[in-house]
């Protein structure tokens, strides 16, 4: 059941704050990534950063195809062909056919982009802990917690 926010709690303010600190806090948290992969000599973005996540992690299986990660990221099928061109470039990642489907392809991590998830990991821990700092283990998963519960809300 929703809850019906009184006026007294939405006002002018709380909305235009929203919409103004939602965009500012997703490219500055950018930013802290771009700088630190440039710092650490890590040739990525935090976009390829997020489709390698997503491999790493397995979140669209042991066999996702270009489809699953573009869904899993909200990337268009554009953006993701692009970022996948590049992961390969890179030789992060292999495309295979789906079933002799060449519209469909699976997607896997090569030797190179799993070895490159321990690196990355740490460079990742030390931006996130910039954007986290000053807060407790608690206050971390409770932002983590309250931020996944907004974006369930907008499933």
């Amino acid at each position: 059941m929703k809850e019906k926010w009184s006026e007294e709690v939405w006002t002018d303010d709380i909305e235009l704050a929203f919409a103004v600190i939602s965009g500012k806090v997703s490219n500055a948290i950018n930013r802290v990534m771009i700088r630190q992969f440039r710092n650490d000599e890590i040739d990525m973005t935090p976009e390829q950063w997020l489709v390698m996540t997503c491999l790493w992690h397995k979140v669209v299986g042991e066999r996702p195809t270009q489809n699953m990660i573009a869904q899993a990221t909200f990337k268009d099928r554009p953006s993701i062909t692009r970022l996948l061109r590049n992961l390969e470039r890179q030789e992060l990642i292999v495309r295979s056919e789906k079933d002799g489907d060449k519209r469909a392809n699976y997607v896997m991590l090569t030797e190179k982009g799993k070895a490159l998830h321990e690196k990355v990991k740490n460079v990742t821990v030390k931006g996130l802990e910039s954007v986290f700092y000053g807060f407790s283990e608690d206050e971390v998963k409770t932002a983590i917690n309250l931020l996944g519960r907004v974006f369930a809300n907008l499933q």
